[in-house]
């Protein structure tokens, strides 16, 4: 499926297809954070905002004649069942997508940016999904008020919902029909819009204030307290507070913050991918790892012996800063088959690391991740493409992986990368094939520099001056 965007700071139009890998390189101030973001916030609104699919669902009622339908008959029986054919779930699908992004565009999306709605008022997001149906079975209970329930499942041809616990002859409420709504919309579009996570380029800033943050918002509500005791009925709201006591975040950052304080609640949480023990390679590629075993984040040595050490986090490099939060990720958080957006993961490491580090995301993707990336790494783009390679070896060429040190976790098929350049207002799509990816914004400004270093060096004397 595609994302479409128009008008969103300096993307005057462009598209983005999703790979299980997808780069997107290109200079600064090109739209690369415009675009990851807006992506974070409309999936993220899907899922967690069931207010957001209701509307979308009420915009565009009258292309729901057969939900309609098993609404009433839900109501009137306590059950219903549903047989769609393949059209019905397309027609649905294309009505959900397009309303929950019109309705993302025009309410959330200056949101995301924290910023005003007239700064987005002629920003949109479209969808292009493509024709894939669903077909896997679908099972779940969602509790309603009142110690209710609603019973909902797909066995890959008939939709069967019922309600349990209700005390009065049932009804259409708005949480049922609520709940609904969410679940048949998930069932239309949840393989399609995957389940995002986000870190931030300011993840290493986040390290370093997130307790200063803290101490600001208890600020807040100390002020907010003292305030319900005046009694003079001429004095505004304090909504002013907000404003001398917190700063403007957008969500990606905002979620990071509430990420980095959730950390010592996640100690003894088991992500999908735990058994892959990826954290140990960010553990061998900083010579230490992380603990969150307390309030205190802490970056210990690898070596208990020769310059050990065992710090606070913010004492810690800005490598170090930088990688946490991927560390926590893949220890207890990460799910398979969820979108994890990373802006600039090479930032603060050598060239050494960034090219370990295109080796892990590579296995991250093996096990069942979807990634994209903003870079400006030329070293992370070269081994990406050299996995594609990796990728391609049969037979007797497979004796290379001893001899380059690579494992047959390090790789990427050609199939499953998608790369892009921001540029000219847009993105422009990179071509895909057994060598990897053509990303030609580095090598212009390669062979810029190296035909400038050997002209100069063409003009200096045989030999040097004293």
């Amino acid at each position: 499926m595609k994302f479409r965007f128009n008008n969103l700071g300096p993307v005057k139009a462009t598209t983005l297809e999703l790979g299980d890998l997808t780069l997107i390189a290109g200079r600064n101030n090109t739209g690369k954070t415009y675009t990851v973001y807006t992506l974070y916030g409309f999936l993220k609104m899907w899922r967690s905002s069931p207010f957001a699919v209701r509307r979308a669902f009420r915009e565009s009622r009258d292309l729901f004649p057969e939900l309609r339908a098993f609404f009433d008959q839900l109501v009137l029986e306590g059950s219903a069942t549903w047989e769609p054919d393949d059209d019905a779930l397309a027609r649905n699908r294309a009505a959900f997508a397009k309303h929950l992004a019109r309705y993302f565009s025009k309410h959330h999306l200056a949101g995301v940016f924290s910023s005003k709605q007239e700064d987005f008022a002629r920003a949109r997001l479209t969808l292009d999904l493509g024709d894939i149906h669903p077909k896997e079975a679908y099972e779940t209970t969602v509790p309603l008020p009142g110690r209710a329930a609603l019973a909902f499942e797909f066995d890959g041809g008939s939709i069967v919902a019922s309600l349990s616990g209700t005390r009065h002859e049932p009804r259409l409420t708005p949480a049922i029909e609520t709940a609904v709504i969410q679940e048949y919309a998930r069932l239309l579009l949840d393989h399609l819009l995957p389940d995002p996570f986000i870190l931030s380029a300011e993840r290493f800033g986040i390290s370093l204030f997130y307790k200063d943050l803290d101490y600001r918002r208890n600020q807040l509500v100390d002020a907010l307290q003292k305030e319900q005791y005046r009694k003079d009925r001429d004095s505004p709201f304090p909504y002013w507070l907000l404003d001398e006591t917190t700063s403007r975040y957008s969500l990606p950052v905002k979620d990071n913050i509430d990420y980095t304080r959730s950390l010592p609640d996640l100690k003894n949480d088991r992500s999908d991918l735990h058994d892959d023990k990826f954290f140990n390679d960010i553990k061998d590629l900083l010579g230490g790892y992380y603990s969150n075993a307390s309030q205190d984040l802490r970056f210990i040595s690898k070596s208990r012996k020769t310059n050990h050490f065992n710090i606070p986090l913010h004492l810690a490099s800005s490598s170090a800063r930088g990688l946490s939060d991927l560390y926590f990720y893949l220890k207890h958080v990460a799910k398979r088959q969820q979108l994890l957006i990373i802006d600039e993961p090479e930032s603060h490491l050598d060239t050494a690391n960034q090219v370990r580090l295109a080796r892990l995301l590579a296995r991250m993707v093996g096990a069942g991740l979807r990634i994209l990336v903003t870079t400006h790494s030329d070293y992370l783009v070269k081994e990406v493409n050299n996995l594609v390679m990796l990728s391609q070896l049969k037979g007797k060429d497979r004796a290379l992986l001893r001899k380059l040190a690579y494992t047959e976790a390090d790789q990427v098929r050609p199939r499953q990368l998608r790369a892009y350049v921001a540029e000219d207002g847009g993105l422009s799509a990179c071509s895909v094939d057994q060598y990897g990816a053509d990303l030609p914004v580095f090598d212009r400004t390669i062979d810029a520099i190296n035909r400038t270093a050997n002209e100069l060096a063409a003009r200096l004397p045989l030999e040097a001056e004293e």
